[in-house]
């Protein structure tokens, strides 16, 4: 049986937390009218240099791992960052910008795990809030997060998606259609965390 743990990301991790968040991605991506997710290669890039040089001390990256014997399986994926929003205290309040478990994995208390590891770390660190933008339609993840204490606050987009499957502008592609996803935006206090 796998032992699962919850830890900051490692270098090690890139490539699975690249390998969860498109799976969850490609998961959605129908129901949501999502383009596919970027190239695997460069999502890993990503994480890599987001993992070894995140840009401030408050970003901050988590995976959820099972382990058996000398393996290790990367299952879930956060990341955080300072709140980016103009209406929101970028000094006390993170956003959760990444939030995936890998769908053959769900419902195992994978994602408790990692919300509340990252949460509680973040308010040991002194932050007040957080705040994540969840997809219209995206049902589970709005369930799951209530039922953690988060709740929406009011705020609401719309973003426009082009294709994501191509970063090359040289590489010839078809026109895609421009989707537009609608999001909510979800918070919870962090001082009751500590």
């Amino acid at each position: 049986m796998a032992d699962v743990l919850v830890r900051p990301a490692r270098l090690i991790d890139a490539a699975g937390f690249a390998a969860v968040q498109r799976r969850c991605w490609s998961n959605v991506a129908g129901d949501l009218g999502l383009p596919p997710p970027p190239d695997a290669g460069e999502m890993e890039r990503s994480w890599e240099r987001a993992v070894m040089t995140p840009p401030s001390d408050r970003h901050s990256t988590w995976v959820a791992v099972e382990t058996s014997g000398d393996t290790e399986s990367v299952v879930g994926a956060a990341a955080l960052a300072p709140a980016a929003d103009p209406d929101l205290d970028a000094s006390t309040c993170l956003e959760l910008v990444v939030f995936a478990i890998d769908p053959d994995h769900q419902g195992k208390g994978h994602g408790s795990r990692l919300l509340t590891a990252a949460m509680r770390t973040a308010a040991d660190a002194g932050e007040l809030e957080a705040v994540t933008w969840v997809a219209a339609g995206d049902d589970a993840l709005r369930r799951f997060l209530e039922q953690s204490g988060w709740g929406a606050d009011g705020a609401h987009r719309t973003l426009s998606t082009d294709d994501a499957s191509s970063t090359d502008a040289a590489a010839p592609t078809s026109p895609q259609p421009t989707a537009q996803l609608r999001q909510v935006r979800l918070g919870t206090s962090l001082e009751t965390s500590r």
